[in-house]
């Protein structure tokens, strides 16, 4: 399947050679599933069918959560060599802790899980709330030496009751003394590093600048330059030197657009977004839902 027409003589977007792993939760008939994007070749190719939330390379092999609460294991073939049933816990974010230990998002818990990568055996947590309901909806995690960014709803708990409330906020913890085995309590509120966001997803850091979508608000924040406004609900994020990549998904909750905004695109894909052109191509996917971004090595 061509992912951009006209892409080979576009001179803005020549030098786009990217290959992408995206991907896409379940969202009504849609399946969802682990897309391959690969610009030099302008193709997609679909390399999993099912939910599939965050996911993070362990060395050469990929963990990802998925809608179905399950952790899998791929090769570098993509093939599923493992995967462990997790419960109800709403897996969201996968990020690599160290080379044995992977941390998973577990939304419903309050918790990040612990799991180790050999077993998929959960060892160990990262608690930000006794309850066993999700009252933070936190997400996304990037683990940037020892400091783990994890960017949730709201810090303050209990988000649902008063869900269009801006609140959301990019937390910061210092793993510098933490035992996987060990756990560890944590008081979001305490931690906050950004804060008033709306619905926030998919922090990460590049080059020691914080970036990540600020959801319901459609739009992304990269490093320092300025607010990048889109057209609808912004999920999921990868840079490189000169190109930005920025999810899109279809709103499950068209009642809550913004009043400020007179339009809403419900298109599922990804934004190629040149910051200094200001300018970007829009990549429809076969899936109404984007939840991350990879960049594969070259």
């Amino acid at each position: 399947m061509m992912l951009l027409h006209g892409l080979d003589i576009d001179q803005d977007f020549q030098r786009l050679d990217s290959k992408l792993l995206v991907s896409c939760p379940v969202s009504g008939p849609d399946e969802g599933g682990l897309f391959l994007l690969d610009f030099k070749q302008n193709t997609l190719k679909k390399l999993y069918t099912g939910g599939c939330m965050g996911m993070a390379w362990l060395k050469d092999r990929l963990f990802v959560a998925t809608n179905q609460n399950q952790l899998l294991c791929m090769n570098s073939r993509y093939q599923i060599t493992a995967k462990q049933d997790c419960g109800k816990l709403d897996l969201h974010g996968v990020a690599k802790y160290n080379d044995h230990v992977v941390l998973v998002v577990e939304t419903e818990n309050n918790a990040i899980g612990c799991y180790e990568a050999d077993t998929l055996k959960r060892i160990g947590e990262i608690r930000f709330n006794p309850a066993t309901r999700d009252v933070h909806h936190m997400n996304d995690i990037w683990l940037e030496g020892s400091l783990l960014y994890v960017s949730m709803f709201s810090p303050y708990g209990k988000w649902h009751k008063q869900p269009m409330n801006v609140t959301g906020a990019i937390i910061v913890v210092d793993l510098s003394k933490f035992n996987p085995y060990v756990p560890l309590v944590i008081n979001p509120a305490n931690h906050v590093a950004v804060k008033n966001l709306y619905m926030p997803h998919s922090v990460i850091i590049y080059k020691n600048k914080l970036s990540y979508c600020n959801s319901m608000s459609f739009q992304t924040m990269i490093g320092g330059s300025p607010t990048v406004q889109l057209s609808g609900f912004t999920r999921g994020l990868a840079l490189t030197d000169e190109l930005v990549f920025i999810g899109q998904s279809r709103m499950r909750h068209v009642l809550r657009i913004p009043h400020q905004f007179t339009n809403c695109s419900l298109d599922g894909g990804i934004y190629v977004y040149n910051p200094k052109l200001r300018i970007s191509r829009f990549v429809s996917l076969p899936a109404q839902q984007v939840y991350q971004i990879l960049i594969c090595p070259q």
